[in-house]
């Protein structure tokens, strides 16, 4: 099975001034280029995807309002016509089994209650048929950037479990930040 997963780089990915790993840097090394991409959470990432990697992206979020801004966002870069925008709740999604190439949350499931947070992964593995992308803040990085809000910080190590319980999952720490991604190889790890 390792020969199967990509050959992963030993240097260190790009941070933004923030210290969090950037999104590109992410699409790169987890080659996520030409994919039918799900993005759980409104935000640059899919603009990035259809723009820089010819994804055809889906992009969900909870809030219309978000939405509305990522699809201004997307117009402006010129690749509204690759992206849609949908209205949805990732703990319970709408999409058949397998509808995504790719499925990718950067910096979302903090955001989820965390009574939800199981559901949202095992959503996110059943739609997905090549691999799942989670990039969550480490306890620092979530400190530093949500110290004073009702957001409740990811438990790493159970969402590093609950991942590998679905396949084979890589891991890069950077400063701030966590990559976890799960490979979908063989029908055995379906969700």
């Amino acid at each position: 099975m390792d020969d199967l997963k990509p050959k992963m780089q030993d240097k260190k990915l790009k941070e933004d001034s923030e210290g969090l790993i950037e999104r590109a840097a992410i699409l790169t090394r987890w080659e996520v280029n030409a994919k039918n991409l799900l993005d759980i959470g409104a935000g640059p990432l899919a603009i990035i995807a259809a723009r820089d990697f010819d994804c055809r992206v889906t992009n969900i979020d909870i809030t219309e309002d978000a939405l509305s801004d990522a699809r201004i966002d997307a117009e402006k870069e010129g690749v509204a016509g690759q992206i849609t925008f949908e209205k949805g709740d990732a703990t319970s999604l709408s999409y058949p089994n397998g509808s995504f190439d790719v499925v990718i949350s950067y910096g979302v499931l903090h955001h989820i209650e965390i009574e939800e947070r199981r559901g949202f992964i095992q959503e996110a593995c059943r739609v997905a048929k090549e691999k799942v992308i989670v990039a969550e803040l480490t306890l620092e990085g979530f400190q530093r950037i949500h110290a004073v809000s009702n957001f409740k910080a990811v438990d790493l190590e159970w969402l590093e479990a609950e991942l590998k319980s679905f396949g084979e999952v890589d891991k890069y720490t950077g400063t701030l930040m966590t990559v976890y991604t799960l490979f979908r190889f063989t029908k055995e790890n379906l969700c």
